[in-house]
């Protein structure tokens, strides 16, 4: 068993990065990848010459589909994950429960909002018209003149 004393900060950090990447690495090098969804282009090339019906999404769900099925057929799978899966265990652990947020709907509603506020503020502001155009009678005219304040600019 090969035991060692961490000495240092950077020794640990190393360490982490070490068995990080060791446990996240992939068993498919990228050209694999690369060559195998390759293959699923050329799978959906062919089918795409006798059906031609299918519009540019399906098509595309198509593609996408078949590359990752080809991808994923090429994956080993260690023993413990197949057992996890058979028996219906999570595939992550978390602290937390989760909630869908459901952006659309808040954006509508804020829009809908925003809209009534727009409103409002234009009735407002036609309330404001209509009473500084409407007509000042004689007596409200007077009263305006006794308290009005006169300034008179003088040159300094």
């Amino acid at each position: 068993m090969d035991i060692k004393f961490i000495w240092s900060g950077n020794d640990a950090k190393a360490l982490v990065y070490y068995i990080t990447d060791y446990v996240t690495k992939s068993t498919l090098a990228f050209h694999d990848m690369f060559a195998l969804a390759q293959q699923g282009v050329k799978s959906i090339e062919q089918q795409r010459v006798t059906n031609s019906i299918d519009n540019a999404i399906e098509k595309s769900r198509k593609l996408v589909l078949r590359c990752y099925n080809m991808i994923a057929s090429q994956q080993e799978v260690s023993g413990v994950q197949v057992a996890s899966y058979l028996m219906n265990y999570d595939d992550h652990y978390t602290t937390h429960r989760f909630r869908n947020l459901f952006l659309i709907s808040i954006e509508n509603y804020l829009q809908a909002e925003l809209s009534k506020a727009r409103l409002q503020e234009k009735d407002i502001d036609e309330e404001r018209l209509e009473d500084m155009t409407t007509p000042i009678d004689e007596e409200q005219e007077e009263d305006t003149k006794q308290t009005e304040e006169q300034f008179l600019l003088e040159p300094t």
